[in-house]
């Protein structure tokens, strides 16, 4: 993994020892140096990335929902959402649903990065069973081993 400056390297550091603190599983993609745990029944990516030339954005990102159709009521669904939300935001790409929410680096304690995580893994955790039952597709823990993880968002999109 590339680091933009000082302050990027010492984030990712910082949070790679809270989350091996935090949690008993933590696995590491070593291109990309992203992060995934497991929070209930929400798989998590965490990745950080450099922000301007000092500032550094922690993002943690929800599998929510997989397959679902990309549908005009769906899009109002999750702006509505969004809007009502204390934090974070739905994200649909392809026909894919993600919650996420970030955090800025110069803040960042462990306390902050575990209250995230469970606001993230809460929210994501909530909306998947009402997205499927209303919308369709699959929850995304049921098939997140066949995804590809932050490579099927990039793909999708690319196809949009």
């Amino acid at each position: 993994m590339k680091f933009e400056h000082d302050h990027h390297r010492a984030v990712f550091q910082q949070v790679r020892d809270y989350l091996s603190e935090l949690f008993d599983e933590v696995a590491h993609e070593e291109k990309d140096g992203h992060f995934y745990v497991q929070y209930g029944s929400t798989v998590l990516e965490i990745s950080v990335d450099a922000y301007g030339p000092q500032e550094v954005l922690v993002q943690l990102i929800a599998y929510c929902v997989q397959g679902v159709a990309a549908e005009e009521e769906l899009q109002l669904a999750l702006l509505q959402a969004n809007h009502t939300l204390p934090v974070g935001a739905f994200s649909l790409i392809g026909e894919d649903v993600y919650f996420s929410y970030q955090l800025l680096g110069h803040k960042l304690d462990r306390k902050n990065l575990l209250s995230g995580i469970s606001a993230v893994a809460n929210i994501s955790d909530e909306y998947d069973d009402l997205i499927v039952e209303r919308f369709g597709g699959h929850r995304a823990l049921d098939r997140i081993r066949d995804t590809g993880g932050r490579h099927r968002r990039r793909v999708a999109a690319s196809q949009t």
